[in-house]
């Protein structure tokens, strides 16, 4: 892995720890995403550092569809990073449309991608949640985003979420 991975595989942990894995009064005093912290900690992340566009093409043997078929055939990890190295390689619009191609592709296997982008307008009472310091991919399973959602369900975190922003994230749930 070349030094500016390792520098760009960093940042992102900065954002995590920093950010995401502080409580917070609009989360009900939860954390920004209340699991990241125990996978960050037990090494259940696998992060790649990997130019990707909405160009690129995704066939079967595509290299990033073969890092994304390793990681769901990997009982080492519960979260898959596909982190692009150049900030400023995809706009908003064009990183959902390609977490949405990509979804087409992965979900019949169980995974679901969601894009993240430091332009991600998102946020819950002005708490902007998506906002990475690099473009990037969140790659799990949809069971166990399922679970997570719904044990969040029995707390506190979803109080201060509008109508709007729960639909965004696809509640409520058929």
């Amino acid at each position: 892995m070349a030094n500016s991975d390792l520098e760009i595989i960093n940042s992102m942990e900065e954002y995590m720890q920093n950010f995401l894995e502080k409580p917070h009064h609009v989360f009900g005093n939860m954390p920004v995403c209340p699991f990241v912290e125990k996978a960050r900690l037990q090494n259940n992340i696998i992060y790649q550092v990997y130019r990707f566009s909405t160009h690129y093409n995704l066939h079967s043997n595509s290299d990033l569809l073969k890092l994304i078929d390793d990681f769901r055939a990997s009982l080492s990890y519960e979260v898959m990073l596909i982190i692009h190295p150049d900030k400023q390689s995809m706009t908003l619009d064009e990183s959902k449309q390609f977490a949405e191609r990509l979804n087409q592709i992965i979900s019949p296997t169980g995974l679901i991608a969601f894009a993240g982008n430091a332009n991600d307008s998102f946020n819950i009472q002005g708490v902007y949640t998506r906002q990475a310091p690099y473009i990037h991919l969140t790659i799990q399973t949809e069971k166990s985003i399922k679970i997570a959602s719904e044990l969040l369900l029995k707390t506190r975190y979803y109080q201060n979420w509008s109508a709007e922003n729960l639909k965004y994230v696809g509640f409520p749930r058929n």
